[in-house]
């Protein structure tokens, strides 16, 4: 996991290495609201490969068996902790996707408007 998350810092500060000395020479116009929104995407859309692809980024990754047609099945094993675990990213593989849009469409409207 720690390497998705090391790739999507890499690709902020790479678009970062690339973009910032193109404003330094452009008029400064409102409020850059793609510093605010692009990072926030890139995090998003790792977070949700996380949560829709578990393996990825795990020890020993695709190889790993995972029930992905009946992921409740575990629940009935574990804890009360492990449950609401689950219960989360359940909710998370919803709710997560929808935003990492959201916040991609707002990081494109704020570089098509110059707001960079």
């Amino acid at each position: 996991m720690i390497w998705l998350w090391i790739f999507a810092v890499l690709i902020v500060v790479l678009v970062g290495a690339a973009v910032l000395p193109w404003r330094a020479r452009q008029p400064r116009e409102g409020f850059p609201w793609f510093w605010l929104s692009f990072p926030a995407a890139v995090f998003l859309v790792a977070g949700s490969l996380r949560v829709w692809l578990p393996a990825f980024g795990m020890p020993g990754g695709w190889m790993m068996y995972l029930p992905l047609a009946n992921r409740q099945a575990v629940i009935g094993i574990a804890g009360p902790e492990h449950y609401w675990i689950m219960q989360s990213r359940s909710v998370g593989a919803w709710i997560l996707p929808i935003l990492a849009l959201a916040v991609v469409g707002l990081s494109v409207w704020a570089w098509k408007r110059g707001r960079v």
